[in-house]
């Protein structure tokens, strides 16, 4: 495997000399039993922590433009719910788009290869932007769509604005994801979260100062938030960047000499599919809210309600399968095959620890998590059910998703695209509908049918990422 993938990045004009016996001996040096295991997990946990704190800091900014736009009336607050809605979609399709870039470049990482790593980040950027435009030109088409599904004219009326900012939001966070996947992909994330963390503040001062005025400036309103989060975002891929190129411990991975066309088709052909996986995903949860939506307005509050508790949950899990992609990868690329079940096993229990503790204190709290939203005892009622509902999917959830994330640091993403495809829609949806509708459990059932799906892709997939573990690695990996 190792000579193989030498001569193929000699042939694209990358030198594979450099460091690479240093990386390749912290995976080849392992131990056994309990010892082992303990160095998996932590080393999943130092790369997964830093992870998933940039993970809430990008949640808490999805947050900024709703608390400023709400003395703005439900108009204006009804249009950043809907826009967020699709926004979300398009977030998650770019976030899976950009996974290819870390991973290829943590495999690079573990062989030692800096020109390579350098090639995937020359590669990297323009990926990111020719994805980024081409997104935010869908999300505009996407506009002319909304009259046609029904969507309130007031909300319609003061909503254009918004939406336009938002769509060109799209450039920058695509910038944003490939920087973030390349400095956790060569063990830098605390550098990435830095960044984050400073664009929270940043977005919320810059969304206030447009939407109220002052300063000079007049009072913009609900346009004020897409500008803010725009320039928020603008700043934060422009911090990647100077850091990328002036910060002394990165400025060795990421010269700007090495080729990169080859590596562009190469994340191009990974990107592809494990994009799909997020659109398939996020697009089915979407489904799945028109579902409880049906049922009316106390159901949509209470699903609102579980949702923002349970995705704050997610971001656990999805963090652990960021790390155990990139850590598999880095492996990988070290030529250390025999680390990667074992560093996937490790993050799947991890995932399924803290899921398993989330969903009984979902099912035993949930009257008292509604309280903390609400004070209307019919969406208390209901948001203790959608609870109880959703704890019993949340092993799965994560366990298909930490499978997902170590599937993709194999580069191993066509046959699980076609399972969360399978599973979400062909499985999933249709089980939420004769579980609400037909058998008549009302929005619960939407997320009992839904956990159905998740549960058997969660089964597939690992026993997929088990399997293909266990092979001797392909020539051609």
């Amino acid at each position: 495997m190792w000579c193989s993938r030498s001569n193929r990045m000699r042939a694209i004009g990358i030198d594979t000399c450099g460091p690479a016996d240093m990386h390749a001996t912290t995976f080849r040096a392992r131990r056994t039993g309990a010892s082992q295991f303990a160095s998996d997990l932590h080393s999943l946990v130092t790369l997964a922590l830093p992870i998933v704190a940039g993970l809430v800091c990008s949640a808490l900014m999805g947050l900024v433009d709703s608390a400023v736009v709400a003395p703005l009336g439900h108009a204006a607050l009804a249009a950043v719910s809907l826009t967020g809605s699709v926004l979300l979609v398009f977030i998650a399709t770019l976030f899976g788009l950009m996974s290819a870039t870390g991973m290829l470049a943590a495999q690079s990482f573990g062989a030692g290869m800096q020109a390579a790593v350098s090639s995937h980040r020359r590669a990297g950027w323009r990926f990111a932007l020719a994805a980024g435009f081409s997104a935010a030109a869908l999300m505009g088409v996407a506009w002319l769509l909304l009259p046609l599904l029904g969507q309130p004219q007031d909300v319609l009326a003061v909503m254009f604005g918004y939406w336009f900012w938002s769509a060109l939001t799209l450039v920058p966070l695509a910038l944003l994801f490939a920087y973030k996947q390349l400095f956790d992909a060569i063990d830098r994330p605390g550098i990435a979260l830095a960044v984050l963390a400073a664009t929270v503040p940043l977005n919320a001062g810059l969304s206030a100062w447009f939407v109220q005025g002052g300063f000079g400036l007049p009072a913009f309103g609900l346009v004020g938030a897409g500008v803010g989060s725009f320039l928020a975002n603008v700043g934060a891929a422009a911090g990647f960047v100077l850091l990328a190129n002036h910060h002394p411990a990165l400025r060795r991975w990421f010269h700007e000499t090495a080729p990169w066309r080859e590596a562009l088709k190469r994340q191009h052909t990974e990107g592809a599919p494990m994009g799909l996986q997020y659109l398939f995903e996020t697009g089915a949860n979407a489904a799945a809210g028109l579902m409880v939506g049906a049922f009316g307005a106390v159901a949509l509050a209470a699903n609102q309600i579980t949702m923002s508790v349970t995705m704050l949950l997610y971001m656990v899990p999805l963090g652990i399968a960021s790390a155990a992609g990139l850590r598999i990868a880095q492996a990988v690329g070290a030529g250390d095959h025999a680390a990667c079940w074992p560093l996937a096993r490790a993050a799947l229990l991890v995932a399924a620890a803290w899921m398993g503790t989330a969903g009984v204190a979902l099912a035993l709290g949930g009257h008292k998590v509604a309280r903390w939203f609400s004070v209307d005892e019919a969406v208390i009622a209901t948001t203790a059910a959608l609870c109880v509902s959703v704890a019993l999917m949340q092993v799965a959830d994560g366990v298909q998703s930490v499978s997902l994330g170590a599937l993709r640091g194999l580069l191993e993403s066509r046959w699980p695209t076609r399972v969360s495809l399978a599973c979400c829609w062909c499985i999933a949806l249709p089980a939420a509908w004769v579980l609400s509708e037909l058998l008549g459990f009302g929005p619960a059932g939407v997320w009992w049918g839904f956990g159905m799906g998740l549960t058997v892709a969660a089964a597939a997939l690992t026993l997929h990422l088990r399997q293909i573990t266990q092979r001797p690695m392909r020539p051609d990996r």
